[in-house]
């Protein structure tokens, strides 16, 4: 179990949430982390996934 401080931390950056999102399968990130994770591993349409988890969402 993680501490208060590492909830708040994003996985990607590894720093404090800015613009928060969370994903269908719970994780979350920041926004432009995540905007970022898909624009350099998938084309613009999809598919996308969770890099916490690798699951594919809708």
């Amino acid at each position: 179990m993680g501490t208060v401080e590492e909830t708040l931390k994003c996985p990607v950056c590894q720093d404090f949430f800015t613009e928060p999102v969370t994903l269908q399968c719970g994780h979350d990130f920041c926004l432009t982390c995540i905007q970022a994770v898909w624009e350099t591993d998938v084309s613009s349409e999809g598919p996308f996934f969770c890099p916490e988890c690798q699951i594919f969402l809708p």
